[in-house]
């Protein structure tokens, strides 16, 4: 079973110690000598590589050219997946509220008149091209079922989830207004939709950043207990900064000893 934790290169302040045997690493800031000293963990590493900001249109010829050498500098460090975040059009899912998504990218230039679900699929087989095998790769997934999500976002997951190797549902349950058990009933959904292997990802403290943290120890057990139910690969926890910032590492250690 796969216990990791994504976390970011410049606060890596204990984790040696967290009891992980994975970690997926944010690109930016990540250079080969920290990632010697992860190396030397003797655990599986991935890499976070940020696709398309609020400022890059998918369907841009040049954001999607950074977002291949994005791709080529992390294969550079010989990871074991390329996990690409924010594969999908702008838009403020974690305020959804029914089909309505805030903040969604308006029509530009580039995609006007496009099918939002073709330019990403298509942009993920030349990812696939481009990797050709030398790992695996995986991408975060809205975490919703509604139609609206590949209509505005262009993440069908049924057809994309099939392209990459392997998805990362962001199953912040308490974020989306949902309930624990929405973890593991999620990851079902998503296994028999792309016939693919899923690690969610969960939340470690209450989020945005101003709220009071309300995610209490038998919160993080029942995310945990929620998100490593078959048919998932494991878990994956967001994020170190959050443990640090909130005190809960002997939690999560305790979690993956159990």
């Amino acid at each position: 079973m796969i216990e990791s934790i994504f976390v970011d290169p410049k606060k890596l302040s204990g984790i040696e110690d967290a009891g992980a045997n994975h970690l997926i690493v944010v690109q930016d800031g990540l250079n080969q000598a920290t990632w010697g000293k992860l190396r030397k963990l003797n655990i599986d590493l991935g890499i976070s590589v940020n696709a398309f900001g609020s400022d890059g249109c998918p369907a841009n010829p040049e954001a999607q050219e950074k977002l291949f050498s994005k791709i080529k500098s992390a294969l550079e460090f010989e990871p074991k997946e390329v996990w690409i975040d924010h594969f999908r059009f702008d838009g403020h899912w974690e305020a959804t509220s029914g089909d309505k998504i805030p903040g969604i990218h308006h029509n530009c230039e580039f995609c006007q008149n496009k099918n939002r679900i073709l330019v990403l699929n298509e942009t993920a087989h030349k990812v696939m091209d481009l990797v050709s095998g030398s790992t695996q790769v995986g991408y975060f997934a809205v975490p919703f079922k509604s139609w609206a999500l590949p209509t505005e976002l262009g993440q069908a997951h049924f057809m994309l989830g099939r392209i990459f190797d392997l998805s990362s549902p962001m199953l912040y349950q308490q974020m989306i207004k949902k309930p624990t058990s929405y973890i593991s009933e999620y990851v079902q959904w998503l296994s028999d939709v792309t016939k693919r292997p899923v690690l969610p990802i969960i939340q470690v403290k209450s989020m945005p950043d101003d709220l009071e943290d309300t995610i209490t120890e038998d919160i993080l057990t029942s995310e945990f207990t929620e998100a490593i139910k078959n048919p998932s690969l494991g878990v994956c926890f967001f994020w170190w900064p959050h443990v640090l910032e909130k005190n809960k590492a002997e939690i999560i250690k305790k979690l993956f000893s159990s």
